[in-house]
């Protein structure tokens, strides 16, 4: 774990460009346009984490592709649609939660909203949307401004 830390650090101390250069070492391929430097860092640190941890269960895996198969384009609160992952790291540490068709999962555990992940992540209450990014006072869901700036 300790590895893992030391790495999630490294991405984090990393310019835009050095995570760019990471980002093409590790895939063969140039970073996506729309990844920006922060959300880059959280893409190379989930790869690292997998790395270290390992990824999603056969089974999820298993209801994601039967999802995709059957054309499903289910949503859950918060407007995201099932199968997406958010990232965030606090304090040094990655968290991963994948969007269910109901509800969330967080460390194997499954919960009703962000907001509760949230606050086990802190341990203070929180805005589950506007912790993992998704919202800001000024912009509404998912970064789109409410108020035509």
């Amino acid at each position: 774990m300790k590895h893992l830390e030391a790495q999630v650090a490294a991405i984090e101390a990393m310019s835009a460009r050095d995570r760019k250069t990471e980002w093409h070492r590790r895939t063969g391929t140039v970073a996506p346009p729309a990844f920006g430097s922060g959300l880059l860092a959280r893409a190379l640190a989930h790869a690292a984490q997998e790395r270290a941890l390992g990824g999603l269960g056969k089974i999820d895996l298993r209801r994601i592709a039967q999802a995709a198969a059957s054309g499903q384009n289910s949503t859950v609160a918060d407007g995201l649609k099932v199968g997406t992952w958010l990232s965030r790291t606090w304090h040094g540490e990655v968290h991963q939660v994948v969007v269910l068709d109901t509800g969330f999962e967080y460390n194997g555990q499954r919960f009703n909203s962000l907001s509760e992940i949230a606050k086990r992540i802190t341990g203070a209450h929180w805005s589950g949307p506007r912790f993992f990014g998704l919202k800001s006072p000024r912009m509404g869901m998912l970064g789109v401004s409410t108020n035509g700036r």
